[in-house]
């Protein structure tokens, strides 16, 4: 019925969150101890035995209830059990002698007690609490039998073997089920102990994997890697070899196309590692694009074999995902001992020095191609963009040297017209070829791509000298553009042309979310425009140009 209503035993005894094991049976033993007092004090009653009897049961009943309380709601687990000791030494003797001896209730307190001892006590503390109550029981009983006087109550011999056999049966079954459900109790905390062992050793070993493993890529790290050199300090390297790598343009594509574009190309260089080599060798990410291998038992020859064959995986990787991926460019140096000559720290500086050797040589035309990877997914997300930037490169020219600006400087603006829009790349799909106006959020999201393509420009050599005017290309004459609100001559010279050969290429070829307009339609939202959106005086120059 209880466990019907949502009542639990455990809710007794306290969860094991906030008991400890031997804290939850303190509190059973208690329990039962409370209710075997009670028990006694009832039955004596019942008996009609002598009234200072049924109150020493009564009050023994109370004393342990004082005990529960303090144990189990005022979680004062070392005083109860001090307490306890202390009350057990005066209960016994009061009880021995208000209780008719060996007669009455004494077999339960000298059995209950003893069971308690021996339960919550462990070490020379239990076996001095036995001995305890031992020694007690076997005084008692000698002053018992020189000085039967001394017992209140002294009854017939019959009567004491009446009340012997019958303390005796109930003690046994008393005591009986305490232990059982004690028994049973510590069984399911056995059992939760070796499940929480269980998830602790896995818990462990997940630990001790993040201590020596990369995260993103799953090698080991930087830790383990100079674990691992560590015990090779004051070696010879004989028969060792070392390859110190590097990621190159890491940082551009960081910048350019995002930081998960970046840990897409650590993965993927990952994967060229785990091909390449054996799985006894230590591959080791030691640092953002930084990358170190421990070869053991290898010799010069397949030193040189493995090398080629990072260059063999970086091409068949570069070719498998060759549809605008950023292509994987690394730069490798290695070292290797087989004479015993030099210590493991050496060969690392070395295939460094091998590594940064390569770097320098490859620079130039690792950025090249990444550029190139840039105008190829610029020319995939935004609607018709190859198309528009070659015609904005054309009408771009022609405007600006109408407006003034030398030929010797049209490449320049030319190489704006086919970069001004960069920043699209790091807007989402769905925002950018939306079907219909924007909500202000998503205009708000789309601003943002002068800012993208700033940052991207600054990471890039190529694209640094115009960096500042694809930042300030949306700038309106009348100072309500974006990002910075700039008025009039404030914009740069070339933001201010590429605005005007913009809105007009835009106006006069279709879009997602309308039909494209003529070119008269287009020249008179231009004059419109002029003086709010755009420098009045190159509208002019621009339509004396267009007209022509």
């Amino acid at each position: 019925m209880l466990a019907e209503m949502g009542f639990k035993f455990h809710d007794l005894i306290g969860n094991e969150l906030q008991f400890s094991l031997e804290h939850r049976l303190f509190n059973i033993i208690l329990i039962f101890g409370f209710s075997l007092a009670l028990w006694s004090a009832i039955t004596n009653y019942l008996l009609n035995l002598d009234s200072l009897l049924v109150w020493t049961c009564i009050i023994s009943a109370a004393v342990l209830a004082l005990l529960y309380y303090l144990s189990m709601v005022k979680k004062c687990y070392n005083s109860a059990v001090i307490i306890l000791v202390v009350a057990v030494f005066l209960i016994i003797p009061a009880s021995w002698i208000l209780n008719g001896g060996i007669s009455g209730s004494i077999p339960f307190y000298i059995i209950l007690f003893s069971s308690m001892g021996a339960t919550i006590l462990f070490g020379f503390r239990r076996i001095a609490v036995v001995c305890g109550f031992l020694v007690a029981v076997n005084i008692l009983l000698v002053l018992e039998y020189y000085y039967p006087a001394i017992i209140v109550g002294y009854a017939s011999r019959l009567d004491r073997y009446i009340d012997i056999s019958i303390g005796l049966m109930t003690t046994i079954i008393f005591n009986v089920w305490v232990f059982m459900v004690i028994l049973k109790h510590y069984k399911e905390e056995q059992e939760k102990a070796q499940r929480y062992l269980a998830q602790s050793e896995q818990a462990q070993e997940h630990l001790l994997y993040l201590i020596y493993h990369d995260s993103l890529t799953g090698l080991y790290n930087r830790t383990y890697f100079e674990k691992e050199i560590i015990e090779f300090s004051g070696n010879t390297a004989e028969g060792i070899g070392v390859f110190v790598i590097d990621i190159d343009g890491l940082k551009f594509v960081n910048d350019t196309f995002g930081h998960a574009q970046g840990d897409i190309l650590l993965t993927r260089a990952a994967t060229i590692f785990q091909l390449a080599f054996r799985a006894q060798d230590v591959i080791a990410r030691t640092g953002g694009d930084e990358f170190a291998i421990l070869v053991r038992g290898s010799t010069l020859e397949e030193m040189e074999i493995l090398y080629k064959r990072i260059r063999d995986n970086i091409r068949l990787e570069n070719e498998k995902s060759m549809d605008g991926a950023i292509p994987v460019q690394m730069s490798v140096g290695y070292a290797y001992s087989s004479a015993g000559d030099q210590v493991i720290s050496d060969l690392l500086r070395e295939a460094d020095n091998k590594m940064y050797r390569e770097k320098l040589y490859r620079k130039a035309g690792i950025q090249g191609s990444i550029i190139q990877t840039l105008k190829q997914m610029l020319d995939a997300r935004d609607y018709n963009n190859e198309a528009h930037s070659d015609r904005m490169q054309n009408l771009v020219a022609t405007f600006a040297i109408a407006a003034g600006i030398p030929e010797s400087d049209i490449t320049g603006i030319q190489l704006f017209a086919e970069f001004h829009d960069v920043g699209k790349i790091g807007i989402p799909d769905h925002i950018l070829n939306k079907q219909g106006p924007l909500t202000d959020e998503e205009r708000t999201e789309v601003q943002r791509h002068c800012e993208i393509g700033y940052r991207i420009a600054q990471a890039s050599t190529d694209l640094l000298p115009i960096s500042d005017w694809i930042l300030k290309h949306h700038e309106w004459w009348n100072g309500a553009g974006y990002p910075l609100g700039l008025i009039g001559k404030q914009i740069p010279f070339e933001c201010r042309i590429m605005a005007i050969v913009d809105a007009y290429d835009a106006m006069t070829n279709p879009r997602p979310y309308r039909k494209a307009l003529s070119h008269e339609a287009a020249i008179a939202e231009l004059k419109r425009c002029a003086g709010s959106q755009f420098d009045p005086g190159l509208v002019k120059v621009f339509i004396a140009t267009a007209c022509q």
